[in-house]
């Protein structure tokens, strides 16, 4: 049986991986971008391995234990030039949360006792840590050398797709997805974060479960910290706002001022860059991380397969979802 001819529609980290996958199980793939649009959240993201619930448990499940496997391997062969290693981080928790215990297993939990003032729990968990602007460009030459096509340009509906001769489209479009599918669920969530210099030695990352409705990270990257972040619904633009980022800082500070770093002080007196994204996030109201994984019959023997509305997951998820794309696409 011959292959099909499949478009991906989407050069984020879901589309690319999606493209990896399938052109590793023999299908032609060409993936399209838009050359018009800013860059794909992906290049912004933090990213560290960060499974959030959504939707069945055993899809949860399976999805966290397949992209955590698959980075593991990455992170085994040539982690330090993909942009991917296994370290540590520290969670804090004002509020109590719902454990897991697949999940501390997975990410060999271990509680750190007694946990610090204000928060009412801490944890340290062992998980991959994803510097996106190595692993992006990893990711493109692996779709690149494998022989996936490239093509940029504005696709304005997956019909035109269609029309080119390909008879399976697949849709990691992120946020664009929202008017390609015509998914109302789909809804821009804008992040901003800002990297800096690792000048106080930390070698491990932390997070908090954001108390006054703002998260604070501090991922390290060796010589570099990315500070974060911001979670703001409805704003679809790429900008960056100096009293965000200095809320942002301030935040990251007090982080590493509980988790007891004798030089919180001194975290982000000099700046890198400011980065910002629009993640695509999808679910009914408080639900932020539902992807769409399914396929789509457009008839005379034309197939849609969408892969898209990950939220805070997609580096998370990507190996997994593009795993389910590719079996559907090719079933």
């Amino acid at each position: 049986m011959t292959p099909p001819n499949i478009a991906v529609v989407g050069s984020g980290v879901v589309g690319l991986t999606t493209a990896i996958v399938l052109r590793d199980r023999g299908a032609g793939v060409t993936v399209y971008a838009d050359r018009n649009a800013c860059p794909p959240a992906s290049l912004a993201a933090p990213a560290a391995f960060t499974p959030y619930p959504a939707g069945d448990e055993d899809v949860f499940r399976r999805r966290t234990e397949q992209s955590m496997e698959a980075f593991s391997r990455i992170a085994r062969e040539a982690g330090s030039q993909r942009g991917v290693v296994i370290g540590e981080l520290r969670e804090y928790s004002h509020a109590p949360h719902e454990s897991r215990p697949w999940l501390d297993r997975l990410l060999q939990t271990r509680a750190i006792e007694p946990a610090p003032a204000p928060c009412v729990g801490a944890n340290i968990t062992i998980r991959p840590m994803i510097d996106m602007t190595r692993y992006m460009p990893w990711l493109l030459e692996e779709a690149r050398s494998r022989g996936v096509g490239m093509d940029v340009g504005r696709i304005e509906t997956l019909h035109d797709l269609f029309a080119r001769g390909h008879e399976v489209v697949v849709n990691c479009a992120g946020f664009w997805a929202r008017d390609l599918a015509d998914d109302p669920l789909v809804k821009p969530m804008h992040g901003q974060v800002v990297h800096v210099p690792n000048d106080i030695g930390l070698d491990y990352s932390l997070h908090d479960d954001a108390p006054d409705g703002l998260v604070a990270y501090i991922f390290a990257f060796g010589g570099r910290l990315v500070l974060g972040g911001t979670f703001e619904g409805g704003r679809e633009d790429h900008g960056t706002d100096r009293g965000t980022l200095d809320a942002v800082i301030g935040r990251c500070r007090d982080l590493l001022r509980i988790d007891g770093h004798p030089r919180w002080r001194d975290l982000g007196r000099t700046e890198i860059r400011a980065l910002s994204g629009i993640r695509a996030t999808r679910g009914a109201p408080g639900v932020f991380d539902l992807p769409r994984v399914e396929r789509e019959d457009r008839g005379a023997g034309r197939m849609v397969v969408h892969n898209y509305g990950h939220g805070r997951s997609g580096v998370t998820f990507s190996w997994a979802t593009g795993a389910e794309a590719a079996d559907l696409a090719l079933s």
